[in-house]
């Protein structure tokens, strides 16, 4: 079983909220934001960061760079924000349908388009950068399109998983040639592109329980996951790196349901905003590391000070390196780290596998 990656902590001179989905440009920078009106530029191989004033109400989700652009996702807000890298220039522009719900995607830099699944419908939103245009498709019903497997697979069609109510999985291939749907799959587990490189394993968890998808053999496995409602009570978004399954932790415990269609939170609880240990709840300093291989589980911790508690949440793999951001929530004060109800806005760390010459 291999170790850990090793990761170097690199402490920045900015401060933020919880900062969201990570994306690099073509020069290698990354960009992200908070819920405070600021953009941030983060060099990796310096370990400088810079930081853009952008208008307050930005929605505060993910960047997606491309044509020298960087576009804030605007969740349920009317706009995207805009930075123009090469004009230096911030704006907005408005989304193709005002209650349009962008929370994340990824961009096609080759082709300067961003893709963008709707959270609320059933629809994808693809966006030309250069023009500001955007387009909306509705996914295509269930059984419209021939299996990914019958039909030819170029590289450059693009995957998109669709939201089901019956817990069935379905993907549909969207070809940006032909600018239409292509083909799709109802596979439990994500099947590869002939001749391409896939990892064996893909792991995803459900309610405290691991299940782990074998490509190989079509097995699937389940188990328990330690220290489920005692440590933390959601295991969020991650990433497969250097054959480790890496996981965000939070101490959440299931205080709201998020209304898909609304866009609203709906309280569960009394006091929705208090953990699994009491507290109010934040996202952990660890990230759960799991090996699909050896059905082996681990903790990926940062190397910090005790005065120290960065929030890890949102990774990203850019030429190689793995980046986990985060930011310094640990009250001197209180003796513990801030809860997300305490709006806790401290210094920015970059967790990452290569080290930084300032870092």
């Amino acid at each position: 079983m291999p170790e850990l990656p090793r990761m170097y902590p690199v402490w920045v001179d900015a401060k933020n909220t919880r900062v969201y989905g990570i994306d690099d440009d073509d020069r290698g920078a990354l960009w992200f934001t908070g819920s405070l009106p600021v953009l941030h530029r983060y060099e990796p191989e310096s370990g400088q960061i810079d930081t853009i004033s952008i208008p307050e109400k930005h929605g505060g989700s993910q960047c997606l760079c491309a044509g020298s652009k960087v576009y804030v996702l605007p969740q349920t807000n009317g706009k995207f924000t805009v930075f123009d890298v090469e004009a230096k220039r911030v704006y907005q522009v408005d989304k193709p349908f005002p209650e349009a719900n962008l929370w994340y995607g990824h961009a096609d830099k080759a082709r300067n388009v961003l893709y963008m699944p709707e959270r609320s419908r059933p629809c994808l939103v693809i966006w030309d950068v250069e023009t500001e245009q955007g387009e909306v498709l509705e996914y295509p019903e269930p059984g419209a399109l021939p299996d990914i497997d019958e039909v030819d697979w170029p590289e450059r069609l693009e995957t998109f998983a669709v939201p089901r109510n019956d817990g069935v999985h379905r993907r549909v291939y969207y070809d940006p040639d032909v600018r239409g749907f292509l083909a799709e799959d109802s596979h439990p587990a994500p099947p590869s592109r002939p001749g391409a490189r896939a990892e064996r394993f893909v792991v995803n968890y459900r309610e405290g329980r691991l299940i782990r998808l074998d490509r190989r053999t079509g097995e699937t496995y389940e188990r328990d996951v330690p220290g489920w409602k005692e440590d933390f009570g959601f295991i969020g978004g991650g990433v497969f790196y250097q054959e480790w399954q890496l996981n965000n932790l939070s101490t959440y415990d299931s205080g709201f349901r998020y209304d898909e269609k609304t866009g609203d939170y709906i309280q569960m609880k009394d006091d929705p905003h208090i953990g699994v240990d009491g507290l109010p709840y934040h996202f952990m300093d660890r990230f759960i590391a799991y090996h699909p291989e050896s059905d082996t589980f681990d903790l990926l911790v940062p190397d910090v000070p005790q005065s120290r508690y960065p929030q890890l949440c949102y990774s990203k793999v850019a030429r190689g390196h793995l980046y986990i951001t985060a930011n310094d929530i640990w009250s001197e004060e209180k003796q513990r780290p801030l809860g997300a109800i305490e709006n806790p806005v401290g210094q920015l760390m970059v967790l990452q596998t290569r080290r930084a010459e300032d870092g």
